[in-house]
């Protein structure tokens, strides 16, 4: 009885060191940062955003600090949409070298990134891009990215 009552508690033991050494080891290659990924629901048209930004980048945001062409690829734009200026070559979304006119201002640019569903470029449907950036970016970086997007573009500021 002692043996087995021995045994039981050095079993015991050993799969909490176990869980515990794992659970150390697989934060060990954790990164820090954290990144936004959005995923496209089926048929419903809604996105579901995956807490994640690096921190570096969100970092660079909330203080002001990160450029347009940083937040443009750091927050994944270029995985949807073409854009020279960026050298991203998305299919997703609209090529912004040519969706982008010269009566699109920065306001206006501002609006699509917030509210992308109020101007969806013909040929591309509607609830693709994520309705989220007015609420995960801030104005200040909504701001950068639609004048890095002017920049780069033929639209006007």
């Amino acid at each position: 009885m002692k043996r087995t009552l021995i045994e039981t508690s050095a079993f015991i033991i050993v799969a909490v060191l176990a869980f515990a050494a794992g659970l150390l080891i697989g934060d060990l290659g954790a990164s820090p940062g954290k990144e936004t990924v959005y995923v496209s629901a089926a048929g419903g048209g809604e996105e579901t955003a995956a807490a994640e930004t690096t921190g570096e980048a969100a970092n660079e945001g909330e203080s002001g600090g990160g450029s347009g062409a940083q937040l443009f690829t750091g927050i994944g734009c270029g995985g949807c949409h073409t854009l020279s200026a960026a050298g991203s070559t998305g299919t997703t979304g609209p090529d912004l070298n040519e969706s982008l006119a010269p009566d699109d201002d920065t306001a206006g640019i501002e609006e699509m990134i917030v509210h992308p569903n109020e101007e969806v470029v013909e040929g591309y449907p509607p609830n693709v891009m994520p309705q989220t950036y007015g609420q995960s970016l801030s104005k200040a970086e909504v701001h950068q990215l639609a004048e890095f997007l002017v920049e780069s573009t033929k639209a006007m500021p």
